[in-house]
């Protein structure tokens, strides 16, 4: 009798992590305008397909997955934005097996005022998160 060891079941996971909008050096006096808010922040919140054997595989590859998506670039105020990741908040297992690894499925901006700090963000946007 021959011994078949059996691949792991893979599933897709829906996976949401949230990025922040970190911003560094002064503006450029003159190129501020009436879209430049000094007091804001941003947030992006995205949903990424994961194929995992567990729901802690997901969550590991999708901090993984979504460090590799952190980047920085210099906007029209002269300033250096830097979206990082702030935290991978949820996972949920998919029934669908067509999917790859990456795909957004969902993504959506948070504006936030500049003294709102990201457990506050967290607290207020994804309570489901907190742990109490």
């Amino acid at each position: 009798m021959k011994n078949q060891s059996q691949k792991p079941q893979m599933n897709w996971y829906a996976v949401k992590v949230l990025f922040e909008s970190v911003h560094s050096g002064r503006p450029l006096p003159h190129k501020i305008d009436e879209h430049y808010f000094a007091n804001e922040k941003l947030f992006e919140e995205s949903i990424i397909l994961i194929r995992a054997v567990t729901m802690e595989q997901a969550y590991k590859l999708a901090e993984k997955q979504a460090k590799r998506s952190e980047h920085e670039y210099l906007n029209a105020y002269g300033e250096t934005v830097k979206w990082q990741l702030v935290s991978v908040l949820h996972a949920f297992e998919l029934d669908d097996d067509e999917w790859e690894n990456g795909t957004e499925l969902y993504s959506r901006f948070i504006h936030a005022k500049r003294e709102d700090d990201v457990k506050h963000i967290i607290a207020r946007y994804y309570p489901e998160a907190v742990e109490e």
